[in-house]
Protein backbone atom coordinates (compact mmCIF):
# COMPACT_ATOMS: atom_id res chain seq x y z
CA UNK A 1 0.00 0.00 0.00
CA UNK A 2 2.73 1.89 -0.71
CA UNK A 3 1.37 4.84 -2.96
CA UNK A 4 3.27 7.29 -5.23
CA UNK A 5 0.72 10.25 -4.59
CA UNK A 6 0.45 13.11 -7.24
CA UNK A 7 1.45 16.58 -6.30
CA UNK A 8 -1.08 19.24 -5.73
CA UNK A 9 -4.49 20.43 -3.70
CA UNK A 10 -6.31 19.03 -6.85
CA UNK A 11 -5.12 15.47 -5.07
CA UNK A 12 -6.19 16.08 -1.93
CA UNK A 13 -9.43 17.04 -3.35
CA UNK A 14 -9.76 13.20 -4.98
CA UNK A 15 -8.45 11.56 -1.46
CA UNK A 16 -10.92 13.69 0.28
CA UNK A 17 -13.56 12.26 -1.77
CA UNK A 18 -11.91 8.86 -1.32
CA UNK A 19 -11.43 8.79 2.40
CA UNK A 20 -11.45 11.76 4.85
CA UNK A 21 -8.21 10.20 6.44
CA UNK A 22 -7.07 12.64 8.19
CA UNK A 23 -8.73 15.49 10.20
CA UNK A 24 -5.00 16.33 12.23
CA UNK A 25 -2.52 19.59 11.09
CA UNK A 26 0.45 19.01 9.21
CA UNK A 27 -0.82 15.29 7.80
CA UNK A 28 3.23 14.34 7.50
CA UNK A 29 3.72 11.12 7.90
CA UNK A 30 6.77 10.29 9.87
CA UNK A 31 6.61 6.41 11.18
CA UNK A 32 6.36 3.88 8.28
CA UNK A 33 3.42 1.07 9.18
CA UNK A 34 4.37 -2.18 9.59
CA UNK A 35 1.86 -5.21 8.63
CA UNK A 36 1.54 -4.28 4.82
CA UNK A 37 0.30 -0.67 5.73
CA UNK A 38 -2.55 -1.83 8.16
CA UNK A 39 -3.02 -3.09 11.34
CA UNK A 40 -4.55 -6.18 12.57
CA UNK A 41 -5.92 -8.11 15.30
CA UNK A 42 -3.12 -10.55 17.44
CA UNK A 43 -3.88 -13.93 18.54
CA UNK A 44 -6.71 -14.37 21.01
CA UNK A 45 -5.66 -13.11 24.82
CA UNK A 46 -3.24 -11.24 23.76
CA UNK A 47 -3.08 -7.63 26.27
CA UNK A 48 -1.96 -5.18 23.54
CA UNK A 49 -2.65 -4.67 20.00
CA UNK A 50 0.01 -3.64 17.63
CA UNK A 51 -0.85 -0.24 15.44
CA UNK A 52 0.08 -0.03 11.87
CA UNK A 53 3.17 2.77 13.61
CA UNK A 54 4.46 -0.45 15.37
CA UNK A 55 3.20 0.79 18.71
CA UNK A 56 1.35 -1.56 21.39
CA UNK A 57 -2.15 -0.06 22.49
CA UNK A 58 -3.10 -2.08 25.49
CA UNK A 59 -6.72 -4.04 24.87
CA UNK A 60 -9.61 -2.35 27.17
CA UNK A 61 -13.15 -1.59 27.20
CA UNK A 62 -12.38 1.90 26.26
CA UNK A 63 -15.32 4.25 27.48
CA UNK A 64 -14.39 7.69 25.08
CA UNK A 65 -13.18 7.12 21.84
CA UNK A 66 -12.90 9.70 19.34
CA UNK A 67 -12.79 8.61 15.82
CA UNK A 68 -10.04 10.75 13.19
CA UNK A 69 -10.85 8.57 10.45
CA UNK A 70 -14.29 7.78 8.17
CA UNK A 71 -13.07 4.61 8.50
CA UNK A 72 -13.33 4.25 11.91
CA UNK A 73 -16.42 6.56 12.41
CA UNK A 74 -18.60 3.44 10.43
CA UNK A 75 -16.88 0.76 12.28
CA UNK A 76 -16.82 2.01 15.39
CA UNK A 77 -20.59 2.65 14.97
CA UNK A 78 -21.03 -1.21 14.85
CA UNK A 79 -19.14 -2.15 17.13
CA UNK A 80 -19.69 -0.51 20.50
CA UNK A 81 -22.17 1.25 22.39
CA UNK A 82 -22.96 4.74 20.89
CA UNK A 83 -22.56 6.61 23.98
CA UNK A 84 -18.97 5.08 23.76
CA UNK A 85 -18.17 6.82 20.53
CA UNK A 86 -17.99 10.59 21.69
CA UNK A 87 -16.91 12.77 18.69
CA UNK A 88 -16.24 11.68 14.56
CA UNK A 89 -15.14 13.23 11.54
CA UNK A 90 -16.54 16.41 10.02
CA UNK A 91 -16.53 15.18 6.96
CA UNK A 92 -19.18 12.23 8.46
CA UNK A 93 -21.60 15.01 9.09
CA UNK A 94 -21.68 15.63 5.85
CA UNK A 95 -22.27 11.77 4.93
CA UNK A 96 -25.81 10.61 4.09
CA UNK A 97 -26.07 8.54 6.69
CA UNK A 98 -24.50 10.83 9.50
CA UNK A 99 -27.95 10.60 11.29
CA UNK A 100 -26.78 7.62 12.39
CA UNK A 101 -24.28 10.09 14.58
CA UNK A 102 -26.93 11.96 16.27
CA UNK A 103 -25.50 15.23 17.72
CA UNK A 104 -22.30 13.95 19.06
CA UNK A 105 -19.45 16.48 18.32
CA UNK A 106 -17.65 16.63 15.25
CA UNK A 107 -13.76 16.93 14.53
CA UNK A 108 -12.41 18.87 12.05
CA UNK A 109 -8.91 19.86 11.56
CA UNK A 110 -9.17 23.43 12.91
CA UNK A 111 -7.83 23.78 16.44
CA UNK A 112 -8.01 19.85 16.40
CA UNK A 113 -6.08 19.23 19.19
CA UNK A 114 -7.86 21.31 21.89
CA UNK A 115 -10.79 19.91 20.32
CA UNK A 116 -10.25 16.69 21.27
CA UNK A 117 -8.62 16.94 24.38
CA UNK A 118 -11.76 19.02 25.96
CA UNK A 119 -14.07 15.46 24.76
CA UNK A 120 -11.66 14.22 27.56
CA UNK A 121 -10.99 10.69 24.86
CA UNK A 122 -9.14 7.22 26.25
CA UNK A 123 -9.16 6.34 22.74
CA UNK A 124 -8.14 8.32 19.80
CA UNK A 125 -8.27 6.47 16.47
CA UNK A 126 -6.56 7.83 13.34
CA UNK A 127 -4.72 6.58 10.20
CA UNK A 128 -1.89 7.08 8.47
CA UNK A 129 -2.56 10.31 7.27
CA UNK A 130 -2.42 11.79 11.10
CA UNK A 131 0.82 13.77 11.94
CA UNK A 132 3.30 12.23 14.31
CA UNK A 133 3.72 14.64 16.41
CA UNK A 134 0.19 15.22 16.66
CA UNK A 135 -0.44 11.75 18.39
CA UNK A 136 2.52 12.49 20.73
CA UNK A 137 0.90 15.45 21.97
CA UNK A 138 -1.93 13.46 23.07
CA UNK A 139 -0.33 10.58 24.32
CA UNK A 140 1.40 13.01 26.52
CA UNK A 141 -2.02 13.94 28.00
CA UNK A 142 -2.43 10.34 28.60
CA UNK A 143 -4.58 9.56 25.96
CA UNK A 144 -4.17 6.59 23.90
CA UNK A 145 -3.92 6.58 20.30
CA UNK A 146 -4.57 3.45 17.73
CA UNK A 147 -3.58 4.11 13.60
CA UNK A 148 -4.96 1.47 11.67
CA UNK A 149 -2.90 2.27 9.27
CA UNK A 150 -3.54 3.00 5.05
CA UNK A 151 -7.06 2.00 4.03
CA UNK A 152 -7.34 0.65 0.59
CA UNK A 153 -10.16 -1.84 0.65
CA UNK A 154 -11.85 -4.52 1.32
CA UNK A 155 -8.45 -6.38 2.73
CA UNK A 156 -8.19 -3.42 4.92
CA UNK A 157 -11.36 -2.86 6.38
CA UNK A 158 -11.80 -6.24 7.27
CA UNK A 159 -8.51 -6.08 8.71
CA UNK A 160 -9.50 -2.50 10.52
CA UNK A 161 -12.53 -4.25 12.16
CA UNK A 162 -10.58 -7.02 13.52
CA UNK A 163 -8.16 -4.92 14.97
CA UNK A 164 -10.61 -2.27 16.43
CA UNK A 165 -12.18 -5.64 17.99
CA UNK A 166 -9.06 -7.08 19.77
CA UNK A 167 -8.44 -3.49 20.93
CA UNK A 168 -12.04 -2.92 22.60
CA UNK A 169 -12.04 -6.38 24.05
CA UNK A 170 -15.34 -6.96 21.70
CA UNK A 171 -14.07 -9.79 19.09
CA UNK A 172 -17.39 -11.41 19.47
CA UNK A 173 -18.96 -8.28 17.91
CA UNK A 174 -16.11 -7.62 15.22
CA UNK A 175 -16.50 -11.39 14.20
CA UNK A 176 -20.49 -10.78 13.70
CA UNK A 177 -19.88 -7.00 12.02
CA UNK A 178 -17.59 -9.36 9.61
CA UNK A 179 -19.93 -12.24 8.79
CA UNK A 180 -22.48 -9.49 7.82
CA UNK A 181 -20.05 -7.36 5.76
CA UNK A 182 -18.65 -10.54 3.94
CA UNK A 183 -22.50 -11.14 3.26
CA UNK A 184 -22.78 -8.40 1.07
CA UNK A 185 -19.88 -8.46 -0.67
CA UNK A 186 -20.39 -11.97 -1.84
CA UNK A 187 -23.96 -10.81 -2.98
CA UNK A 188 -22.45 -7.92 -5.36
CA UNK A 189 -19.94 -10.32 -6.06
CA UNK A 190 -22.54 -13.00 -7.51
CA UNK A 191 -24.24 -10.55 -9.87
CA UNK A 192 -22.35 -10.45 -12.40
CA UNK A 193 -20.21 -13.09 -13.84
CA UNK A 194 -16.34 -12.50 -14.87
CA UNK A 195 -17.06 -13.10 -18.48
CA UNK A 196 -19.94 -10.33 -18.49
CA UNK A 197 -17.46 -7.43 -16.97
CA UNK A 198 -18.01 -4.25 -18.41
CA UNK A 199 -14.89 -2.47 -19.93
CA UNK A 200 -14.10 0.95 -18.38
CA UNK A 201 -11.80 3.03 -16.01
CA UNK A 202 -12.51 5.27 -13.24
CA UNK A 203 -11.44 8.90 -13.46
CA UNK A 204 -11.65 12.78 -12.39
CA UNK A 205 -10.99 15.82 -14.16
CA UNK A 206 -9.52 19.34 -12.97
CA UNK A 207 -8.88 21.60 -15.65
CA UNK A 208 -6.33 19.90 -18.23
CA UNK A 209 -5.19 17.22 -15.38
CA UNK A 210 -6.53 13.87 -14.96
CA UNK A 211 -6.88 11.66 -12.47
CA UNK A 212 -7.46 7.58 -12.01
CA UNK A 213 -7.79 5.33 -9.39
CA UNK A 214 -6.74 1.47 -10.18
CA UNK A 215 -5.24 -1.56 -8.77
CA UNK A 216 -4.11 -1.24 -5.04
CA UNK A 217 -6.69 1.48 -4.19
CA UNK A 218 -10.68 0.64 -3.06
CA UNK A 219 -11.25 1.66 -6.57
CA UNK A 220 -10.33 -1.75 -7.98
CA UNK A 221 -12.86 -3.85 -5.54
CA UNK A 222 -15.58 -1.03 -6.11
CA UNK A 223 -15.03 -1.50 -9.94
CA UNK A 224 -14.72 -5.24 -9.83
CA UNK A 225 -18.04 -5.54 -7.78
CA UNK A 226 -19.43 -3.09 -9.72
CA UNK A 227 -19.30 -5.18 -12.59
CA UNK A 228 -16.43 -3.26 -14.66
CA UNK A 229 -12.94 -4.86 -15.59
CA UNK A 230 -10.59 -2.51 -15.18
CA UNK A 231 -9.07 -1.15 -18.20
CA UNK A 232 -6.08 1.42 -16.28
CA UNK A 233 -5.27 -1.96 -14.31
CA UNK A 234 -4.84 -4.45 -17.10
CA UNK A 235 -2.05 -1.72 -18.58
CA UNK A 236 -0.06 -1.75 -15.33
CA UNK A 237 -1.71 1.65 -14.14
CA UNK A 238 -1.62 1.76 -10.35
CA UNK A 239 -2.62 3.89 -7.21
CA UNK A 240 -3.94 6.97 -7.91
CA UNK A 241 -2.31 7.88 -11.73
CA UNK A 242 -2.18 11.09 -13.40
CA UNK A 243 -2.93 10.45 -17.05
CA UNK A 244 -1.58 12.36 -19.63
CA UNK A 245 -3.89 12.96 -23.03
CA UNK A 246 -1.71 10.18 -24.79
CA UNK A 247 -2.62 7.42 -22.30
CA UNK A 248 -6.27 8.31 -22.72
CA UNK A 249 -6.51 8.01 -25.77
CA UNK A 250 -4.68 4.78 -26.07
CA UNK A 251 -7.06 3.13 -23.13
CA UNK A 252 -10.20 4.64 -25.10
CA UNK A 253 -12.54 3.86 -22.33
CA UNK A 254 -16.38 2.22 -23.45
CA UNK A 255 -16.96 3.18 -20.01
CA UNK A 256 -16.56 6.16 -17.48
CA UNK A 257 -17.02 5.76 -13.88
CA UNK A 258 -16.66 9.41 -12.23
CA UNK A 259 -17.52 11.57 -9.45
CA UNK A 260 -21.43 13.09 -9.31
CA UNK A 261 -21.64 15.95 -11.67
CA UNK A 262 -18.38 15.37 -13.88
CA UNK A 263 -19.89 13.66 -16.94
CA UNK A 264 -20.69 17.27 -17.91
CA UNK A 265 -16.77 18.00 -17.07
CA UNK A 266 -16.28 14.91 -19.34
CA UNK A 267 -18.54 15.47 -22.28
CA UNK A 268 -17.29 18.84 -22.76
CA UNK A 269 -13.53 18.81 -22.65
CA UNK A 270 -12.17 19.10 -26.20
CA UNK A 271 -9.86 15.60 -25.79
CA UNK A 272 -12.17 13.55 -23.77
CA UNK A 273 -14.91 14.28 -25.58
CA UNK A 274 -13.04 12.51 -28.04
CA UNK A 275 -13.41 9.14 -26.36
CA UNK A 276 -15.58 6.21 -26.79
CA UNK A 277 -17.16 6.47 -23.26
CA UNK A 278 -18.32 9.92 -25.16
CA UNK A 279 -19.32 8.43 -28.41
CA UNK A 280 -23.18 6.93 -28.99
CA UNK A 281 -22.23 3.83 -27.54
CA UNK A 282 -20.39 4.70 -24.90
CA UNK A 283 -21.59 5.35 -20.97
CA UNK A 284 -20.37 7.70 -18.31
CA UNK A 285 -21.46 6.73 -14.97
CA UNK A 286 -21.67 8.97 -11.79
CA UNK A 287 -21.48 8.11 -8.03
CA UNK A 288 -22.25 9.71 -4.82
CA UNK A 289 -19.70 11.48 -3.96
CA UNK A 290 -19.99 10.07 -0.32
CA UNK A 291 -19.55 6.88 -1.27
CA UNK A 292 -17.17 6.96 -4.35
CA UNK A 293 -14.05 5.61 -3.64
CA UNK A 294 -15.14 5.01 0.23
CA UNK A 295 -12.16 2.83 0.96
CA UNK A 296 -14.63 1.51 4.34
CA UNK A 297 -17.83 -0.18 4.10
CA UNK A 298 -19.33 2.17 1.74
CA UNK A 299 -17.75 0.03 -0.92
CA UNK A 300 -21.05 -1.99 -0.68
CA UNK A 301 -22.90 1.16 -1.62
CA UNK A 302 -20.81 2.78 -4.21
CA UNK A 303 -20.20 -0.75 -6.12
CA UNK A 304 -24.28 -0.71 -6.03
CA UNK A 305 -24.90 2.30 -7.73
CA UNK A 306 -22.39 1.17 -10.30
CA UNK A 307 -23.97 -1.77 -10.96
CA UNK A 308 -27.67 -0.16 -10.93
CA UNK A 309 -26.01 2.02 -13.95
CA UNK A 310 -23.75 -0.59 -15.71
CA UNK A 311 -26.27 -3.58 -14.93
CA UNK A 312 -29.31 -2.18 -14.41
CA UNK A 313 -31.37 -5.66 -15.71
CA UNK A 314 -29.00 -7.91 -13.10
CA UNK A 315 -30.04 -5.69 -9.70
CA UNK A 316 -33.68 -7.22 -8.50
CA UNK A 317 -33.19 -5.59 -5.35
CA UNK A 318 -32.69 -1.18 -3.97
CA UNK A 319 -29.36 -0.66 -2.41
CA UNK A 320 -29.22 -0.66 1.10
CA UNK A 321 -28.19 2.00 3.68
CA UNK A 322 -24.32 1.66 3.33
CA UNK A 323 -23.59 2.46 7.34
CA UNK A 324 -25.77 -1.23 8.03
CA UNK A 325 -24.18 -4.58 6.80
CA UNK A 326 -27.38 -6.68 7.92
CA UNK A 327 -28.97 -6.86 4.69
CA UNK A 328 -28.29 -8.38 1.41
CA UNK A 329 -27.85 -4.97 -1.12
CA UNK A 330 -28.82 -7.22 -4.71
CA UNK A 331 -31.00 -9.90 -5.52
CA UNK A 332 -30.37 -13.63 -5.55
CA UNK A 333 -27.04 -14.77 -7.45
CA UNK A 334 -27.02 -14.70 -11.32
CA UNK A 335 -23.98 -16.73 -11.73
CA UNK A 336 -21.69 -19.45 -9.89
CA UNK A 337 -18.95 -18.80 -7.97
CA UNK A 338 -16.19 -17.06 -9.43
Amino acid sequence: MKTNLVNGALLVTTLLLSMWAATLPGGARTVVPTQGGAADAPEEGATEVVDARGVAVPVAPYQRIVSLSTISDHALLGLVEPERLVAVTEYTSRHPVAWRFGARPKVSSSGALESVLALRPDLVVVTLYADESYLARLRENGVQVFDLGDMRGIETTRASIRALGALLDVRDRSAAFLRSYDRELTALDAVVADSDLAPGLYLSVYGDTFFGATANTSYADTLRLGGVRDLAAERGFVDWPQYTAEQLLELDPPLIVTLEGMGAVIRNHALLSTLRACGPEGRIVEIDGAFNGDAGLGIVEAAHQILTRVHPERVTAPAVDASSTARPTTGPPTKGPR
